[in-house]
């Protein structure tokens, strides 16, 4: 989890119950949650379908470094998010089961990830609101 922050796709045991009132675009959203470590290293990997509003890695402060496709097995799109809920970077990412996976580095710090479907077609431009997103971030560990 050092550069590499965590797989994208998981079980459900790897995302987070808690819940939050969250904003894509200004629509209302519940995306799944990875605010622990175990979550984001987990993510999406091994499911046979990503989440409709996704999974959000939540980090308990702005961090660098890449996510990649080990084990995950459906494509899906990245957006990588500053602690304000500004876009820094959106990427797309291929599914991996090799041993050696490239790693899909938004060149930015950011605070927060939000996998989606590769086919979602929402801009993923702004995440908020600010208040939620300081509340999970407080309780991300």
């Amino acid at each position: 989890m050092a550069a590499v922050v965590g797989a994208v796709a998981a079980t459900t045991s790897g995302a987070s119950n808690s819940a939050a009132t969250l904003r894509l675009d200004g629509v209302a959203f519940r995306p799944e949650l990875a605010i622990t470590s175990a979550g984001r290293s987990l993510g999406l990997m091994n499911r046979r379908r990503a989440p409709a509003d996704g999974m959000l890695f939540v980090f308990p402060e702005s961090t660098q470094g890449g996510f990649w496709m080990k084990n995950t097995i459906v494509p899906l799109t990245i957006a990588f998010f500053d602690g304000a809920g500004k876009r820094v970077r959106k990427l797309s990412m291929t599914p991996c089961r090799q041993e050696s996976c490239p790693i899909y580095n938004p060149g930015r710090r950011y605070r927060f990830a939000l996998e989606l479907r590769a086919s979602d077609t929402r801009p993923a431009a702004n995440l908020g609101p600010l208040a939620e997103l300081r509340r999970l971030g407080r309780i991300a560990t």
